[in-house]
Parts: C-alpha cells; structure tokens; sequence
C-alpha cells in the first residue's frame, strides 16, 4: 500500500501501514554504503521525491526528508517524539554514553553540565588559546612547504581543545589521534549496514583494526583525565566533569565525545575552506582585503564582529561542504509528517549535503559565493541568502543542536584570521580532491597543499 496516504487499523485488526513513495528497489538504500558516492545517491532520492521518501534498510523503514519545512517541523517541533539515529547508535562503540549518544533525562543533565563552559563569557575566553595555537602554525610554517592541511587543521584544533576544555597540552597526540581516527572512521559507512552487529562479532582485519583505533583512543583519554585529577582544580571543563562526576567511565565518555566532536567537525570544516579559497582566488583576494584593512595586530574575541567576510567564508565552506552531511533520528512514538503516518521506529533522515544544495532554496547553489551571507550593510547575516528554516544546519537544530556551537564558529573564524592573513596556500599537483562521507564528511585523500606565503 506504499503510495497512498491512508492506512491503520480496523476493529484491531492490524493493516498495511501507507508509505510514500521512494526509490525502485529501495532495499538498495544499503547501496548507500556499497556505492562510491553516496551523497549522489541522497541527492537523487529528493530530486525524484522532493519532500518526503520511503525506503527500507534490511527490516527498517526509512524516511528521507528533503523539504526544509519537514526538517523543521519533525527535528524542532516534534523534537521530543525523536531519539538518536543509525549513525549515532554505532559510534556510541567509541563515544559510550557521552552527550553525543546519551538520550532523555541522562542527556538533558549532561547538557546542563556542559553548555555553561561552552557559552557566555567562558566561550570569550577560549579565543586566546584558539589565536596562540594558530600562531604557532604560522610561526612553524615555511613558504614554498607541502603539507597535509587536512592533518595540520586536525592537529591544531586538537591543540585547542586540550587546552581550551580540559587544561592539557596535546600537540605531542596529535599524530596518534589522527592515525586512529582514520582507522575508525575510514570504513565507518558499512557499519550502518544491515547485520552490522553480526559482522562485528566476526574476526576481520577490518574489525580488528577498528578495535585497535578504539583502544588508542580509549587509553589517549584516560591518561589525559588522570594527568588532570593530579594537577590542582582550574576552570577548564574537565575539572568541572570531575567535580560533579563520580562515575569514572562516565567522565570517560564525556571526555571522548567532546575530544573528537569538538574538534574533529572544525578541522574539517577549515581543511575543505582552504581547498575552496585556493580555487577560488577572487573569493581569497576578497577575504585578504579584509583582513589586511580590519586587523591591526594579532586577531582577538573583539575582533569577530569585524570579521564579516571571515564569517561568510567560513559558513559558505560548511553550506558546500558541511562536516556532519547527514542527520538522523528515530520516532519513539508515532508522528503525522507531510500527510503521512510515520510508525514508532521509523529512521527518519535528513541530509545537510543536499539541502544545503539544492537549487530551491539557494540561488547559484553550487557556486563558491561566500557574499550571498553579506547584507547591505557590510554585515554577515545568516538570513541573508533568503533560504527557509531547515535549509542550512552545519550543527543540526532542534533540542540536540550542537552544544558546542559558538566555540566552532569562534575557532572557524580566528584560525581563519590568524592564518589567511599570512598564507595563501595552492592545491600540490597530483593531489586529488574527494568527499568521503563517514560521520563527518572527511577528505578521502588528505589535502596536501603548497605554502605561500603572501608578500
């Protein structure tokens, strides 16, 4: 009865549930996994179903949202009918129950506890720790050098995190994080394949390597909450963990969630910035101007509002190629959406990708135009572009908006400064260019650069 929108039961006697319409074969939604584009394989469901799909994965149904409005209505209004989706549910293998994966009242107390130090004026005093690491890149850094950018913007948002939010230096780890999580999450995608969890249960050197990148990780942060627990208290997040947590596993998870969210999504949201400001080198002349005619020193926290154009590239780097590209969530109950029945259980997805592409809501949708975010009156404005509510979401919406936010706008746009102010980097000859969409949408080959440095 897929295709009609009427359905339900009749003196208890259960009947088909009516499903809209999806793709042919929509058992392939597996293939999402299977191909090597799946992002092409999202943005060809919403061209052929352009509000709301159904496709199964394994015994599963699945929901594609492709409308601004029904992202809207079902990831804020229905935001309580809602629990995490597919893909949180798998990394909560590394994550455990930290805030990322945590649900209900568990979540909403490990929010409380956490947004504090992510906001306010805590949030302001991040910024020198996020300027100083980039310093010490610029500082490092030799014109005419090749580099991986996508390990380098890795390392130093790690560096930032470890002193930003828990107290301790990391720059010594950041080659050991870095390997791990290109062993955790270069395969990620077939772990949201059906019969996922039998195949990890069976001994591959797939599984193994997954299993030995979760124990580096494990150890990395253990070792760094002990380091903390010896020193004295100090206002860094992780003092604040360890004072209102007693369960160690607990700190455990929290301290990995924030690790890897809070700088993970950053890293990679710069590394794709930097490719698109070299093939595009009127939009970097346009950011250059800024820079050299706004900044008269160092870039600070009371900068940022004089940053426009900074900003506008920035979020013009997360519209083309945001870090997290895909959303899920699972009803817990059932929900009306778009004239349709959606059934407890039913996986609900949204991809940024494609929304954040798609020609009805943005004009020039593919292009690199980090102007449509400037009014006229020289500021940046996220109403700017004229897109709906529920067409641009980097963080996600909703109740589970990222917690960390305002601390990845703020480093997104002073690395930026701190950095383009001095550099202009070019793509090196031979490298090559491609999304892999795994929890973030990392760059499958790295990102190796030539430094240049700007006269």
């Amino acid at each position: 009865m897929e295709g009609t929108p009427t359905a339900g039961r009749r003196s208890g006697v259960a009947r088909p549930v009516a499903r809209p319409p999806g793709p042919r074969g929509s058992l392939l939604y597996a293939g999402i996994v299977a191909r090597r584009d799946p992002t092409a394989y999202f943005e060809g469901i919403v061209r052929d179903h352009p509000r709301l799909a159904h496709l199964r994965l394994g015994r599963e149904h699945v929901y594609v949202l492709g409308h601004p409005e029904l992202v809207q209505e079902l990831f804020v209004a229905r935001g309580r009918a809602l629990r995490k989706g597919r893909a949180l549910e798998r990394i909560r293998m590394l994550l455990g129950d930290g805030l990322l994966t945590s649900e209900g009242e568990r979540h909403r107390t490990q929010r409380r506890l956490i947004q504090p130090a992510l906001h306010g004026d805590r949030i302001a005093a991040y910024a020198d720790d996020m300027v100083a690491t980039a310093r010490a890149y610029d500082t490092r850094w030799r014109d005419g050098e090749v580099l991986d950018l996508a390990r380098e913007m890795s390392g130093l948002t790690l560096t930032v995190v470890g002193r930003a939010l828990f107290g301790s230096d990391l720059r010594e780890e950041t080659a050991r994080v870095a390997e791990a999580l290109a062993a955790l999450l270069g395969g990620f995608q077939r772990h949201l394949l059906p019969g996922a969890d039998l195949l990890l249960r069976i001994p591959t050197p797939g599984r193994a390597r997954m299993f030995a990148a979760i124990d580096r990780l494990d150890r990395l942060v253990r070792e760094l909450i002990e380091r903390r627990r010896a020193a004295p208290p100090g206002p860094d997040l992780l003092s604040t963990l360890l004072a209102h947590l007693d369960d160690d596993t607990q700190v455990r998870d929290e301290v990995m969630t924030l690790l890897l969210a809070g700088h993970e999504t950053t890293a990679t949201a710069l590394t794709w910035t930097w490719w698109l400001l070299s093939e595009h080198p009127e939009v970097a002349r346009w950011l250059h101007e800024e820079l050299d005619t706004r900044l008269d020193g160092v870039p600070s926290y009371a900068d940022l509002d004089r940053l426009p154009r900074t900003r506008a590239v920035f979020a013009e780097a997360m519209r083309l190629y945001p870090p997290s590209w895909i959303l899920g969530r699972r009803t817990l109950t059932e929900v009306e959406l778009d004239g349709w029945t959606l059934p407890a259980g039913s996986l609900c997805v949204a991809s940024q990708w494609v929304l954040h592409r798609d020609g009805r809501f943005w004009a020039a949708p593919l292009e690199f135009a980090p102007r449509r975010w400037i009014g006229p009156d020289g500021r940046y404005d996220e109403a700017v572009p004229g897109q709906p509510r529920g067409a641009y979401l980097p963080f996600g919406l909703g109740a589970r908006i990222c917690v960390g936010l305002a601390f990845a706008w703020m480093e997104g746009v002073l690395v930026l400064a701190t950095l383009a102010r001095h550099w202009d980097p070019e793509l090196a000859p031979g490298q090559k260019v491609e999304p892999l969409p795994a929890v973030t949408l990392r760059q499958k080959y790295g990102m190796r650069m030539r430094l240049r440095a700007r006269r």
